[in-house]
């Protein structure tokens, strides 16, 4: 490697002058050199020491300079004297910027930095080499690994200039790095706008200079970004349930108005009234086309070799998936049982002399079968619509493709069922249902029939509940299961903050102490 250094050099023809060395200086520069060519620590330090001697004799215009300091700096990190490794490799390179050695000399320099975790020097010394040298094969490697360590360091305004740079001096050579790099700036963007705002401003810049160009997979991940955020945006109510756009409250019978008795329902306490607000339909519908076509994209995707870009397109898909099938579930979530049932009918009037009775008792016939009418209608588009969207939840969970689309779809599935049985035992008692015995025979029997629903219902919490744990996972959909199994099988599921109590948060960072020793003996008195 020595050899190799030296003819490099010598073919270089460097700009440099100076006398021949004498004949003593001549042998000593030799014999340093195949001390350092053979990395012998017992004579580095003898060695360097020679060649910095030398190298300060010929001084810094003579040719045999430059391989006397990065020969002095190879015996210094053969002596294991790092320090002064780094230190004459930076003088030769402040010396001699323009010598092939000096190029050599400071990749040396990146090696030594990264694998003594100096990762500041180490991207500084990267950055230098992709100046001085851009058009070298490594530059561009070294200069993006410079920008995911001043990323990573929190040196976000250096980090954004990298990655800008990056993009004008490599315009064109390397699209799909360019447009890694222009993804992963969207956590150092300056916080000028809220989050939501600058994720999607930045997806909408990556699809507008990158779109294909940085390949497939990376524009699904941009586009759900995109579509998600105004998914979003279309909903002017905030906080909603899971992105869902409604707004919960506990489904109590109403209080009385203008004098009016109140609502009487089978509502238990635990059950709860869901009001979906209407989204913004422009927005909506951008976002839908764009999830779509993501999921078409996905349908015909190559396989993904980065696991980290395949599991970023696996959640992006999960998420298109299911923001598709929240559409469906607002729109169902939206219906309401009809009003003003009643399946109250006296059958003695048919047969009543009285035609006043035979009258009554048609307009009671009338309006049974009218509400029985209706209500069969409301129920079978209502068990259409729970079974083409768990259908359609159960899908994406099943697939395993991302922890948190499988948990998501398991909330939404608990969602889809509970809701209907929360919906039906709100809904208002027929009317013609006089006494206590009969509204609770009728509650009791429309229980009965929503039971095995609500025990679904249950079921998909337990599952996104109780996996959650085996993952030791959590987000906001396995937060909600937890609430809801919290909330209606309290006993089964107490409270976490009464059954454990507060506990102290971890610190932010790790504590640091003295080294501990044994105290000393105590003299025996």
């Amino acid at each position: 490697m020595i050899a190799a250094l030296l003819s490099s050099m010598a073919v270089a023809g460097l700009a440099l002058a100076g006398e021949p060395l004498t004949p003593a200086e001549a042998e000593a520069y030799n014999e340093a050199a195949k001390i350092a060519q053979s990395g012998d620590p017992a004579r580095g330090h003898e060695c360097a020491v020679t060649l910095t001697e030398l190298a300060q004799r010929l001084g810094d215009k003579h040719s045999r300079t430059v391989e006397a300091l990065e020969l002095a700096a190879r015996c210094h990190e053969a002596a294991g004297e790092y320090e002064a490794m780094v230190a004459t490799r930076e003088r030769l390179v402040e010396k001699f910027p323009a010598t092939p050695t000096a190029r050599v000399a400071m990749l040396a320099l990146v090696r030594h930095h990264r694998a003594t975790l100096a990762f500041e020097k180490a991207a500084a010394v990267m950055e230098r080499f992709a100046e001085r040298w851009p058009g070298e094969r490594e530059a561009i490697d070294l200069l993006q690994e410079a920008f995911v360590l001043r990323a990573q360091l929190g040196h976000d305004k250096r980090a954004l200039e990298l990655s800008e740079r990056m993009e004008k001096l490599y315009a064109g050579k390397d699209p799909q790095r360019l447009a890694l790099i222009y993804w992963a700036r969207a956590d150092l963007l300056p916080k000028t706008l809220p989050d939501d705002q600058a994720r999607q401003a930045h997806a909408a810049g990556y699809l507008q200079r990158y779109g294909n160009k940085g390949g497939p997979a990376r524009r699904i991940v941009a586009e759900v970004t995109y579509a998600a955020i105004e998914w979003r945006r279309a909903c002017k109510q905030k906080d909603g349930l899971m992105d869902l756009c409604v707004s919960v409250k506990p489904a109590a019978p109403d209080a009385p108005k203008g004098g009016k008795a109140p609502r009487l329902t089978c509502a238990g306490p635990a059950a709860q009234a869901i009001t979906v607000h209407p989204r913004d339909r422009k927005l909506a519908e951008s976002a839908q086309r764009r999830l779509r076509e993501a999921v078409s994209l996905g349908e015909i995707l190559p396989p993904v070799e980065d696991p980290w870009l395949r599991a970023k397109v696996d959640e992006a898909l999960d998420q298109a998936e299911l923001i598709l099938a929240d559409a469906k579930l607002e729109e169902a979530l939206a219906v309401r049982p009809p009003a003003d049932l009643s399946f109250f009918r006296e059958d003695w009037r048919e047969f009543s002399d009285d035609a006043r009775d035979r009258k009554i008792y048609a307009e009671q016939k009338r309006k049974s079968e009218d509400s029985t009418r209706r209500f069969l209608d409301y129920w079978n588009k209502s068990q259409e619509r729970t079974n083409d969207l768990n259908r359609r939840y159960e899908k994406v969970a099943a697939r395993k493709r991302s922890v948190r689309g499988m948990f998501a779809a398991a909330a939404r599935n608990g969602i889809v069922s509970q809701t209907q049985v929360d919906t039906l035992m709100a809904a208002e008692v027929p009317a013609g249902l006089k006494s206590d015995a009969a509204i609770k025979a009728y509650c009791g029997a429309l229980a009965d029939s929503t039971g095995p629903i609500a025990t679904a219902a249950m079921q998909a919490f337990e599952y996104c509940w109780q996996r959650s744990a085996m993952f030791a996972y959590t987000d906001p959909s396995v937060e909600f299961c937890g609430a809801e199994l919290q909330r209606r099988q309290p006993r089964a599921y107490p409270p976490q903050r009464e059954l454990f109590g507060f506990i102290e948060p971890p610190p932010l960072e790790p504590v640091s102490a003295p080294v501990q020793v044994e105290p000393p003996i105590l003299e025996q008195e």
